[in-house]
């Protein structure tokens, strides 16, 4: 039994459960997890876990089996979240079929992306809702055209694409 493809139901929820144990290794706004020693020890104790079924199991080998886990949550859950957004009824929510998936669900906290700032304001004006049966907002041909021939009207070099002259190349051959 040294393929740990195949791991029993009941070896896999015995690891799980230890790795639920540990939050220095999984929950990511402890201070905990910032702590190297602690995080060590623990992966100490899955590694000896592993062991037993597999026993060249070492720190790597752990932290694999761990990303797999996750990885295969994540995948589940993402479907889950996006089936309940598109709006379907309480029916029709994804029900993930991976067997360990509630095993995991202490993760969630750590697998949802936290809320981002947008910065874009502050590069782009805010946009304007524009109604498209008034007229008023559209600009008229004269503006457009009068735009136009300002720009033309600047010279081609400016300090963001300047024209450099070209370079004289040397034919001469010094021996």
């Amino acid at each position: 039994m040294s393929d740990t493809r195949y791991w029993s139901k009941e070896f896999t929820t015995t690891f799980l459960e230890k790795y639920h144990e540990f939050p220095c290794l999984w929950k990511i706004k402890s201070k905990e997890y910032l702590n190297k020693n602690l995080k060590k020890s623990a992966y100490d104790e899955l590694v000896e876990l592993c062991k037993k079924i597999q026993p060249d199991a070492n720190r790597d080998f752990v932290v694999k089996k761990i990303q797999g886990f996750r990885g295969s949550f994540r995948k589940e859950l993402k479907k889950v979240m996006s089936s309940k957004r598109s709006g379907s009824g309480h029916d029709q929510v994804y029900e993930p079929t991976l067997w360990y998936y509630n095993l995991l669900l202490f993760t969630i906290d750590q697998e949802t992306p936290s809320e981002s700032l947008c910065n874009t304001s502050e590069s782009f004006p805010e946009e304007t809702n524009l109604d498209q049966n008034n007229e008023n907002n559209v600009p008229e041909l004269e503006d457009i055209t009068t735009n136009l021939e300002k720009i033309d009207d600047q010279p081609a070099t400016s300090k963001f694409f300047p024209v450099s002259q070209p370079q004289k190349v040397n034919t001469n051959k010094k021996n």
